[in-house]
């Protein structure tokens, strides 16, 4: 038995009307610059066939040629007028064309765009979750790390309250743990740091590129 197959989703359905959109968009561009081309090389043929005529026109007046031959060229140079006016309104005539055919497939669009609109709503939703949690796993991360940061730094403290002991110091300021401040951005010496600006968030979201200073430092 013939497994039936399985319905689109909108998002799947906007996909293929959108290349259908594209594809009258291209047709229509192709058949425009087809027309504008032969109206170009017609305009020119009948720049050239009207030089032409009007020199067999003197020609016939002068008795040099009999009526048919004049006639002849003037009769092909009027067609090719009316071949032109064809081409340009053809050319004319291919923006309403165009709307007519996407106006059909605007009305498959909305259609469907209520159920669109709940499966991006979805689909968003759900990434919404994921970028907050990887600020979580970030932020926990960053405990993890001070731990085993203070793990090595926590001497430094230890070496400051033995000075204070013999007196060498009459007050020890240096932190028992490792803290954040050495990791944030540094605009007087240009080191890049672990805060993150909105333009940062914009520039990897839209078009998956980092700052140059931050890719060198991870070198």
């Amino acid at each position: 038995m013939a497994k039936a197959k399985e319905k689109q989703t909108a998002v799947q359905q906007m996909e293929e009307l959108f290349k259908k959109v594209e594809e009258v968009k291209e047709k229509f561009e192709i058949a425009l610059q087809k027309a504008l081309g032969e109206a170009k090389m017609l305009k020119q043929e009948i720049q050239e066939e009207e030089k032409e005529v009007q020199e067999l026109y003197t020609m016939y007046v002068l008795d040099q040629i009999v009526l048919e031959t004049y006639q002849e060229a003037k009769n092909k140079l009027d067609n090719k007028k009316k071949l032109l006016a064809v081409a340009e309104g053809k050319s004319a005539d291919m923006e309403d064309l165009k709307k007519k055919e996407l106006y059909k497939l605007y009305q498959q669009v909305k259609e469907i765009e209520d159920d669109y609109r709940k499966e991006d709503n979805r689909n968003i939703a759900v990434h919404r979750k994921r970028i907050f949690q990887a600020k979580v796993d970030y932020l926990k991360f960053m405990h993890e790390a001070q731990k085993e940061m203070t793990a090595t730094y926590k001497f430094n403290r230890k070496i400051g309250d033995l000075k204070v002991d013999l007196g060498l110091l009459a007050y020890n300021h240096t932190a028992g743990f490792a803290t954040a401040n050495r990791f944030f951005e540094d605009t007087y010496s240009r080191t890049p740091g672990i805060d993150v600006t909105r333009e940062e968030v914009t520039q990897a979201f839209n078009r998956g590129t980092y700052s140059t200073m931050i890719l060198e430092a991870i070198k």
